[in-house]
């Protein structure tokens, strides 16, 4: 009748729009329209048909809770700062002249952001790493490298690290190097309670470019430290040069880099460390000048770097990519970082609750470094976090939310708009129908051509309990439900190997296929209880235990031909007592 009912890109979600499966069904147009033009180049940003990017974003203050995307990230590794004034600032090279450091801001708590102006030029050209902290006195204080060539470094490269301040009147000092030869990207930066400056950073050995023919290959990087009493004038270098072994045969030998660092409540100076095999490795000091040997920590981890946030209060919020890849661990990032998450800790890092994922890496085709990786996060002045985060075009993002969100006991499925609270890497056709009912379900098309799934997150608990209906169409060959504690592609095959719970749908004798199957799993770390429908209770015992508890629920499926669409509906987890 010649009303339009949809105007943009043409892909299997603009069926979904109408209420149609696409993947299965007939659509009859009888008239068509279209103008435009094809090409190879990527979707707009954050363009995902699924996750916390389709959440709206806030228009007001009070609005701010789960995450979300308030406006592109203006570059990589990317470095946000609350100033005095409650200003929100956000620094970053310039690209692609890479002779300054930029800046944007944000006056309302982070809703609205300006264009980016230089703060500062810099005397060589900038790669992309930056740091910049405010002082107790209210100065800025900058770290940035200097790309260059020479010995010392990495195969010829140089990547030296600067120091500038900016003085009471806005300018800023020329900058000075600190640290010379070849160091990875700059996540250790902070100024302690005494108003020493700490600057740690991964250097390359250049002796170490090759792995050793025998004895503990050590990488190519050490981390090494240093510490300023007089506002960046002069640095002194610690006696201590951290160290990680190793580990399986990996493609990756970056060895100590990327620290993060965290003044603890307690004085302590905490550093978490990235590392390859699927853990942080952790390092104390008292005053910044001498610290203990590397450990490993129980926060798991991809191939990339920790962000810490100490929030007014004195807790602690914590950044990370917890994404493992099991069926292709020499992948990208060893393990990937299609997702990062948050936790928060009320005792100097002791117990952690949360790890939710408040950034979904998009569909838009990507070279090179890619991702949600990168972190940089600020309390704002009413008490939210902006962060500011991910690599490559397509993937930055400034997102807003309110830490207390990582706190929540209680939650359920939010599919007022999408499924926000899912992430269908490795797959796809996730979608939302409207039941019968009057409810909402997730929809997840079944396929013949390889593992079907998603993964729904929510925050960790050791004692929990999740509840859901789920449907199961005739023709089902295999599937199962999992709760984990990290984030795995959907099409990551030995992902239930290294669940938690693992529930294949033979062994579940009471679930029935071509109807609604009520579910209910408790657990306590790692043993839990399993209701389906009417029948008796059936103890489960986990496959390991896990330190913080699961936080991903799990559905995978193969199918012999397409059988329909696999459902979930009236999904969510509760806090039991701890």
């Amino acid at each position: 009748n010649g009303r339009e009912l949809y105007s943009g890109p043409c892909d299997p979600g603009t069926l979904a729009l109408l209420g149609v499966d696409p993947m299965e069904g007939v659509v009859r147009l009888t008239t068509v329209s279209a103008r435009g033009s094809f090409s190879k180049e990527a979707k707009e940003p954050f363009d995902n048909p699924f996750g916390m990017q389709q959440r709206l974003a806030p228009t007001a203050l009070h609005e701010i809770n789960a995450p979300a995307i308030v406006h592109p990230g203006p570059n990589n590794e990317c470095s946000v700062v609350t100033r005095r004034d409650g200003t929100l600032e956000i620094y970053f090279a310039t690209k692609p002249s890479s002779d300054s450091i930029s800046v944007i801001r944000s006056k309302d708590g982070g809703l609205n952001w300006s264009e980016p102006t230089v703060a500062f030029p810099i005397p060589g050209k900038i790669y992309y790493a930056v740091m910049v902290t405010e002082a107790a006195d209210g100065s800025l204080h900058a770290v940035f490298h200097i790309a260059g060539e020479g010995s010392g470094g990495y195969k010829g490269r140089l990547y030296e690290v600067y120091h500038t301040r900016a003085a009471e009147d806005g300018s800023w000092l020329p900058p000075r190097r600190v640290i010379p030869g070849y160091v990875g990207a700059i996540r250790g930066f902070i100024e302690l309670n005494s108003g020493r400056l700490v600057l740690a950073a991964g250097v390359a050995a250049p002796d170490r470019e090759k792995k050793p023919d025998s004895g503990i290959d050590f990488g190519w990087n050490d981390t090494v430290i240093f510490t300023s009493d007089d506002k960046g004038e002069t640095w002194t270098k610690s006696s201590d040069v951290l160290k990680i072994p190793l580990e399986g045969d990996l493609p990756t030998r970056y060895g100590a880099v990327e620290p993060a660092l965290v003044q603890l409540n307690d004085g302590r100076v905490w550093m978490l460390i990235r590392d390859r095999s699927g853990s942080f490795f952790e390092s104390f000091s008292d005053d910044g000048s001498r610290w203990t040997e590397p450990r490993r920590t129980s926060l798991i981890t991809s191939d990339s770097p920790a962000c810490f946030v100490k929030l007014r209060s004195g807790k602690l919020v914590l950044f990370a990519n917890a994404c493992q890849n099991w069926s292709d661990p020499k992948s990208y990032a060893m393990g990937g970082r299609e997702v990062l998450q948050a936790a928060i800790s009320d005792d100097d890092g002791k117990t952690w609750s949360g790890f939710r994922d408040v950034l979904h890496e998009t569909l838009a085709p990507a070279g090179g470094d890619r991702g949600t990786a990168y972190p940089s996060a600020a309390e704002t002045q009413d008490g939210k976090i902006c962060l500011v985060s991910g690599q490559g075009e397509g993937n930055r993002a400034v997102v807003l939310f309110d830490p207390k969100w990582l706190e929540e006991t209680s939650v359920r499925d939010d599919l007022a708009s999408a499924p926000v609270m899912w992430a269908q890497y490795g797959d796809d056709g996730i979608h939302v129908e409207s039941r019968d009912s009057g409810s909402k379900a997730v929809t997840l098309p079944l396929k013949s051509s390889g593992l079907c799934g998603a993964v729904w997150n929510f925050p960790a608990f050791r004692k929990g309990t999740i509840s859901l209906r789920l449907y199961i169409p005739e023709g089902t060959v295999s599937g199962s439900l999992c709760l984990t504690d990290h984030f795995n592609r959907s099409d990551d095959t030995k992902a239930r190997e290294h669940s938690v719970f693992h529930l294949p749908f033979t062994t579940l004798t009471h679930l029935v296929q071509g109807e609604w199957n009520e579910i209910t799993l408790a657990w306590n770390a790692s043993e839990a209880e399993l209701k389906i429908n009417e029948n008796t209770p059936e103890k489960i015992t986990g496959l390991r235990d896990s330190p913080y508890g699961p936080n991903y629920l799990r559905i995978e499926a193969r199918s012999s031909s397409k059988a329909g669409n696999i459902m979930v509906s009236d999904l969510s987890v509760t806090a039991n007592e701890m």
